[in-house]
């Protein structure tokens, strides 16, 4: 099975980021087919979903993506890891 492990820098503070998670990306259709199950534990968004299971975890101007890809996942981890980069990029400016 594959991973997706990135880290990218943003802008924010870890309470902006996870607001903005929240409210703009947690329930768009774009991104639920991974992050159809999800819960926060602190800083740590844990996530299980038809495409893989993974942490999002958020510090001061930084995100950390670990995501476990399933068998079906590994088949579109190309386009999983950009979504996902596409997204926390955007909400890091």
């Amino acid at each position: 099975m594959a991973t997706i492990h990135q880290t990218i820098e943003t802008n924010k503070s870890v309470a902006e980021m996870r607001h903005s998670l929240d409210e703009k990306v947690l329930h768009r259709t774009d991104v639920t087919f991974l992050l159809d199950e999800h819960y926060w534990d602190g800083n740590v968004l844990h996530a299980k979903g038809k495409m893989g299971t993974g942490t999002i975890t958020l510090e001061d101007k930084k995100v950390i993506l670990d995501i476990h890809l399933t068998l079906f996942g590994s088949a579109a981890k190309g386009a999983i890891e950009q979504t996902l980069t596409d997204q926390m990029k955007k909400l890091g400016r």
